[in-house]
């Protein structure tokens, strides 16, 4: 959960057809069926970076570099709790050092780490990814993170009635799940196990019935809560109420074990969920979190994050790829290598090239052949230093030249720096304002921030501390970059709010992105100003 404004911000009827196109071109030969094998899958919040909580007194960690020792105690209930891969929430930076530590696979685009190799297709779009279980066979995983207020057990709580949390919940956190809901059904629908890991900010249906009501004051009616019930009505199980279906029984807390962000009223409930469909059967699943908890399974001295975590075990069958090519970074420097993943039909003569942006195979400026006729599944290195600096795809080549599949990627010289440019100089007070960047890492939740020239809170602006706001804490409005590494949006009246609402009063103003939910910024733009019409 996070309460900072910074964090508060229609189940689409799937045909054959739009599962196809979501889901990505169907394999071009019918494979033998995969053997079953057993996949653990985690959730977990882990606070902040997992480095802002201090673990001595359970407060905020007010070191700037942050406190390290609590993101290695988040690695070792990792650890403890043995998962395969594991869908993180504010990550904030550190998903890489989290699976370096343990010497796994990872996604920052997706705060997603694994003991299997990972392969961002190119119309998984930040929506899911791969797990590699084998050459060819794969398993989807995406994860989201909800907007948190208004919550609603706490109107709830506060007397609010059943019509006014339904209208909430439609608001701000059923659109935040419309396009795994649009998306991943027909993964599913096409043999893929899919699972759903994520922090929803939203109690369930399965937990809010009349029997809890009964007997927990707090629930002071049932409630079909919307996320979880189009969930559900999406084909998505719940794998922790498929083991334990009772919630009077095993009601199964994750929010909150405590943390500097609980409250003396507080509410608990279970609020982070390991969600299946598709070819996935859960047989045990359970809870990651302090020592003495009842519900607890994986028990952690001291648990170091204010979210207890989930831990499903599912009997699989794993489906087969799409046709793909997938880059191993969108965002390349000169110099380095670019990995290049791939699962083709296997027939004599294909080849992976690197061809400009949106080009045909004839215009490939490298390629490398796939060797044998029978090898369908494979990675090839590319070196990249010859290479003009632009936007450019990996494409998967057919013997006859045709193109089969395509994953972009962005190639800059070394030291370029993170640009963000505004579309004018001079914007009339309620006239959207566009933006524009380029050379973004491309993380889970960059963000861009309107701000006031220089303005800090204290010191200079953070490019590098760890802990706390570093001078990012005061911004007016803010969009996401939806992880892309060059692209453009608009502050409307869609923006979210920081420290004031649309429209933008008269003033100057820069723009400044900053990395992946927390406040560390890489680059502003020059300063521009808001004047009456």
């Amino acid at each position: 959960m996070r309460r900072d404004a910074f964090r508060t911000a229609t189940i689409v009827t799937l045909l054959l057809l739009a599962a196809w196109v979501e889901g990505g071109p169907p394999p071009a030969h019918a494979a033998p069926a995969a053997p079953p094998v057993t996949l653990r899958v985690m959730n977990l919040n882990i606070f902040y970076g997992g480095d802002e909580l201090n673990l001595q007194n359970g407060n905020w960690c007010l070191r700037p570099d942050g406190c390290p020792e609590t993101l290695a105690q988040v690695i070792e209930a990792i650890r403890a709790a043995n998962p395969d891969v594991v869908g993180l929430e504010e990550a904030e930076r550190n998903t890489r050092p989290i699976a370096e530590a343990l010497g796994w696979h990872y996604s920052e685009r997706m705060q997603i780490v694994s003991r299997y190799p990972l392969i961002d297709p190119p119309g998984g779009d930040g929506i899911y990814i791969f797990v590699q279980l084998s050459p060819g066979r794969v398993a989807a995983l995406a994860n989201v993170h909800l907007p948190s207020d208004p919550y609603g057990p706490y109107l709830v709580r506060d007397g609010a009635g059943l019509q006014e949390i339904l209208d909430l919940e439609a608001s701000v956190r059923l659109p935040a799940i419309q396009d795994q809901l649009r998306v991943l059904p027909g993964l599913a629908a096409r043999g893929i196990p899919v699972f759903l890991t994520g922090d929803f900010n939203s109690p369930s249906h399965l937990d809010w019935t009349a029997a809890v009501d009964a007997v927990r004051d707090v629930v002071r009616y049932p409630i079909d809560w919307p996320v979880s019930r189009a969930l559900a009505n999406a084909g998505f199980r719940d794998s922790y109420r498929v083991v334990h279906p009772d919630p009077v029984a095993v009601p199964g807390f994750t929010w909150t074990p405590g943390g500097p962000e609980s409250i003396a009223d507080e509410v608990h409930d279970r609020i982070d969920w390991v969600l299946a469909a598709g070819p996935a059967a859960a047989r045990a699943s359970t809870i990651v979190g302090e020592v003495g908890n009842p519900d607890v399974g994986v028990p952690i001295d001291p648990y170091p994050t204010d979210h207890r975590g989930v831990i499903s075990t599912f009997d699989i069958v794993p489906g087969e790829a799409p046709i793909l090519v997938a880059v191993g970074s969108r965002r390349v420097f000169a110099g380095e290598d670019l990995s290049v993943v791939y699962h083709a039909p296997g027939r004599r003569g294909e080849r992976v090239a690197i061809v400009p942006a949106g080009g045909a195979a004839t215009a490939a400026v490298a390629e490398r052949p796939i060797e044998t006729a029978s090898r369908t599944d494979g990675t090839i290195v590319f070196a990249t230093a010859g290479l003009v600096p632009g936007a450019y795809e990996a494409a998967l080549v057919s013997a006859t030249g045709g193109i089969l599949a395509r994953s972009p990627f962005w190639l800059y010289a070394p030291g370029t720096p993170t640009e963000v440019v505004t579309s004018k100089d001079v914007y009339a007070v309620g006239e959207p304002i566009g933006v524009s960047w380029r050379n973004a890492p491309g993380m889970r939740w960059d963000w861009l921030g309107i701000f006031s020239p220089g303005e800090v809170d204290s010191g200079p602006i953070a490019t590098t501390r760890n802990s706390g706001y570093g001078g990012n804490g005061h911004y007016e409005l803010y969009i996401y970059t939806r992880t892309a590494i060059e692209g453009s949006g608009s502050f409307g009246p869609e923006a979210f709010a920081g420290y004031v609402t649309w429209p933008l009063k008269t003033g100057t103003f820069e723009i400044r992105l900053l990395l992946d939910d927390g406040y560390r910024s890489v680059a502003s733009s020059a300063p521009f100003k808001v004047v009456q019409p």
